[in-house]
């Protein structure tokens, strides 16, 4: 028999014993015709009630107090009727606790177990109390048998612990390492050996050999006597691997087995186990596919399919055959569809967010989720609480639809709360929300708060929590977790551009928490030296106008020439509408002369561009950007259009004209993205001066079109050279997708196409390339390492090439 049936036995004995061993110490017989004097004697263990016995006892209440005498003369009085009881007793002193001893105990307290029971000194000895506080002390679970026993005023109890565990070893595993076992029973050394634990145990390794393919696995347990305590050894008998190698499913008339199997986590196993095929089985998986296939069925009009118990099949030496039987049902089409109570738009807007007609199939997942977004219309309007519920009637095969809406009281935003701020200001973040006190709440506003508050880069973490208040308002409690926004760093970096440079790079874009971007760039290298210094408020005045100040120094090895300049510019910008900014920048671009000219090139140059000269601009910009994330966003878009005036004084004055639109679609679950984006730019002279070639339109690279060089894409003249244009069309496409639940570690695969021309573009004459790459959110920026391979490239292009950067990604 093993340690938990003797428990369980012990146990019994103690209890169905308890009385005739406690009696032992009986001193007194009794005679009472009291029914409730009887039913308390018969309770305490050293009186016998008979009606033979000499004394004789009764009880009478008086004013208010219960009186308990027997025909010898002894008298008690007490407010009840057990208390009097026991006073007669303590008089006569029968069966009265002198004192309580415990027996047995080693490594657990005596004091601790005397905590554990609830009688004491001067009491009755009561079996009722007994039982209780042999239970009480079972509960504590270190203790295989307890008894009890009262002899000479003394109360006994008396314990057995149960052992400690010294060792653990295990035996037959082969495929499964020791570590991995121990970590997974929940048993450590010098832990109280409890058989529920020793069971849980064995569970937990047949359920990891399971998971692992070995279905017929067999796990026992031993336990040897050693000095200290027990060697707990698990017994392991692994048998053959085996894997499910057909899931199959009787009765499936209409839903192919195809698409059944892949809605399930069980899986037919593929070859190494591919691509999550691994083949496992448990149960509890199971119960779960079970659910997904009966809902499945659901969600495609057969409301009243049934899933039975599988079939599983072992087969040695082949796997696991699974059969599982389902009936279908008929299936269920949509009939009328109608909207009753407290309509506030019309009954097509309705339809439209419902988007179920007359005519569809029954899905009890679209129907879930079409009440939503009507839901979503009554909390744009403040009905935060607005009920919606559907009405069913069924005759035959078709469900008409009834939309019942109850859609309460408005709710007003009574106060926001702000937590888990530490270092940015209530006030920074309060600014950025689309909804605040004594507004009416609109799930809209919320959810545009939190894309807004995801979009300052500040935080890992943010969450909008609407709470119900006793009045009818609500709270709005917005709950963030900062990450670091500041950096300093200093080393060496390489860029496909730039090759090999040391860097120093200090960045805060939350500086002072108080919202202030700074940044300071020294990159100093073989082919660039630049210095750059930027300052920004994006709340001037606590208003939402943003101002800008950058100063600058570039020196730049290009394709073809050394080129330097200073400068800087001012940029302030405010909001128009529906999230448009105004921006309006003045810059000023001080080019020197030009160095390391290449003669097969200078030809195209003018004696003013190689002099170098001013460029005094003013630009005018408008943008839109409704993206939920800083670094990667997976929803919302970002839309700009800019105009350049070159020729507020300065040497030079043109006019260029560029628009960038860019939207962003959640693929999975705002995990996996899609983005597209288009670019168009044109650039003409004014004033009859000519165009600075370093102002023309050229592309390739990491930012343009990955796979060429950078500056490699545009008009070329007779010797090849490329000279620039004066229009420019690009479009990228990107999908991004996590990788291995690596924090801000994505992957990207994308297609990019454009071209810079002379005069026209033509769509036609597009370069392309292909490739995929690994993004990585870094104390020092976004990361890229990319990989474009050029489709059909001229014999002077690159075929392909890896680009590396940190930067924001584009």
């Amino acid at each position: 028999m093993n340690r938990t049936g003797c428990k369980i036995v012990l146990f019994c004995l103690v209890v169905i014993f308890i009385g005739p061993c406690l009696c032992l110490a009986s001193k007194l017989d009794l005679k009472t015709e009291n029914p409730e004097l009887k039913k308390l004697l018969n309770d305490v263990v050293c009186v016998t009630v008979s009606d033979k016995a000499k004394i004789v006892l009764d009880s009478k209440k008086e004013n208010g107090l219960f009186y308990v005498s027997d025909n010898q003369g002894v008298l008690s009085a007490a407010p009840s009727l057990p208390e009097a009881l026991y006073g007669y007793l303590k008089k006569r002193d029968i069966c009265v606790i002198h004192d309580i001893e415990i027996k047995g105990a080693e490594r657990i307290s005596k004091d601790a177990i005397l905590f554990r029971i609830s009688s004491s000194k001067g009491d009755i000895v009561s079996r009722a109390k007994i039982k209780k506080d042999i239970e009480s002390i079972y509960s504590m679970g270190y203790f295989e048998t307890c008894d009890a026993s009262y002899a000479n005023g003394k109360l006994v109890y008396e314990v057995k612990e149960y052992p400690v565990v010294i060792s653990i070893d295990f035996k037959g595993n082969k495929e499964i390492k020791d570590k991995e076992l121990s970590d997974t029973i929940g048993i450590k050394r010098f832990d109280v050996l409890n058989m529920k634990m020793v069971k849980t145990a064995v569970d937990r390794i047949k359920r990891l050999y399971k998971e692992k393919g070995y279905y017929n696995v067999e796990v026992s347990s031993s336990e040897e006597k050693i000095k200290g305590g027990v060697r707990l050894t698990f017994n392991i008998k692994e048998n053959e691997r085996l894997f499910v190698k057909k899931v199959m499913f009787d009765g499936n008339n209409h839903i192919s087995s195809r698409r059944l199997r892949k809605i399930m986590k069980i899986k037919n196993r593929w070859p190494l186990g591919l691509f999550s095929h691994e083949g496992t089985y448990t149960e509890n998986d199971m119960d779960t596919d079970l659910l997904r296939i009966e809902q499945y069925y659901g969600d495609n009009g057969y409301l009243d399919a049934k899933v039975g118990t599988p079939e599983i099949v072992v087969k040695k030496r082949k796997g696991i055959y699974i059969t599982i039987p389902i009936e279908e049902g008929p299936l269920y089409r949509i009939g009328k569809v109608s909207f009753s109570g407290d309509l506030i738009v019309s009954d097509k807007i309705l339809s439209e967010r419902l988007g179920m007609s007359k005519g569809d199939v029954m899905s009890k997942s679209k129907l879930h989720l079409g009440m939503e977004k009507i839901r979503d219309i009554y909390m744009d309007h403040g009905y935060a609480y607005a009920k919606i519920v559907p009405l069913t009637r069924i005759h035959g095969t078709v469900v008409d639809l009834k939309i019942e809406i109850n859609k309460g009281k408005p709710v007003h935003i009574r106060n926001i709360v702000i937590k888990g701020n530490t270092k940015t200001r209530d006030k920074v973040i309060r600014r950025e929300l689309a909804i605040q006190e004594t507004d009416l709440f609109s799930s809209t506003a919320v959810k545009k708060s939190q894309d807004n508050l995801n979009r300052l880069g500040y935080f890992s973490k943010v969450d909008i929590e609407p709470v119900t208040r006793a009045d009818g308002t609500m709270d709005l409690v917005v709950n963030v977790e900062e990450k670091t926004t500041g950096s300093l760093s200093f080393g060496f970096a390489y860029s496909s551009v730039d090759k090999l440079m040391g860097t120093l790079q200090l960045s805060e874009i939350n500086f002072k928490g108080l919202g202030y971007k700074t940044r300071l760039d020294m990159d100093i290298g073989g082919q660039k030296k630049s210095y750059d210094i930027e300052f920004q408020n994006p709340w001037l005045f606590d208003r939402p106008i943003s101002f800008d100040i950058r100063l600058y120094s570039l020196e730049r090895d290009l394709t073809y020439y050394r080129k330097s300049s200073r400068g800087g510019s001012i940029t302030v910008s405010y909001p128009l509408f529906e999230e448009f900014r105004h921006y309006i920048s003045y810059s000023y671009d001080d080019v020197l002369k030009l160095e390391n000219i290449d003669p097969a090139y200078a030809y195209l140059l003018t004696e003013d561009e190689i002099n170098g000269g001013v460029t005094s601009t003013l630009t005018n910009t408008i943008a839109r950007d409704t993206t939920n994330d800083y670094y990667r966003p997976t929803r919302g878009s970002r839309l700009s259009i800019s105009l350049d005036y070159a020729g507020l004084g300065g040497d030079y004055c043109f006019t260029r004209l560029t628009a960038m639109a860019a939207k962003f679609f959640p693929i999975y679950k705002d995990k996996v993205a899609l983005m597209l984006k288009a670019r168009w730019g044109t650039i003409n002279g004014g004033k009859g001066k000519e165009i600075p070639v370093y102002e023309l339109f050229t592309l390739g690279g990491i930012n343009t079109i990955r796979g060429f060089k950078y500056e490699e894409v545009g008009p070329r003249d007779d010797l090849g050279n490329v000279i620039g244009g004066r229009r420019m069309v690009v479009f990228n496409t990107e999908i991004t997708f996590p990788i291995a639940n690596v924090p801000g570690l994505t992957g990207v695969l994308f297609f990019d196409a454009g071209n810079a021309y002379l005069k026209k573009i033509d769509l036609g004459n597009l370069k392309e390339s292909y490739g995929g790459g690994f993004r990585w959110i870094t104390p020092m920026g976004p990361l890229r390492i990319e990989y474009g391979k050029v489709i059909h490239p001229k014999d002077y292009e690159s075929s392909g090439r890896w680009e590396f950067t940190v930067g924001r990604f584009f």
